[in-house]
């Protein structure tokens, strides 16, 4: 593709993704969740074995997935609002 050229997906092909800016908070939160789900089942082996305390476990996976909850909420609006304004570039919400 030249410089100054517009993309254009083909048919059948996902358009491209459009940069959106995320809040500080999100660039935080979503690792956290990521985290989370990674080391949640380790945890609950741990648990199992008595390691670590079932309350540790259980909170563990309560955080995690309210992280993931909100900051996959967020990245879905974040989306719709960037394809809602390039739908409509006067649509400031």
């Amino acid at each position: 593709m030249a410089p100054g050229e517009e993309w254009t997906p083909r048919p059948g092909e996902p358009a491209r993704a459009t940069p959106i800016p995320r809040p500080a908070w999100l660039k935080i939160t979503a690792p956290l969740a990521v985290a989370g789900i990674v080391a949640w089942p380790i945890l609950a082996m741990l648990g199992l074995l008595g390691a670590v305390p079932a309350v540790t476990v259980v909170d563990v996976g309560i955080v995690t997935a309210a992280l993931a909850y909100i900051s996959i909420r967020r990245i879905k609006l974040d989306r719709a609002l960037a394809e809602r304004r390039a739908d409509d570039p006067s649509a400031d919400h």
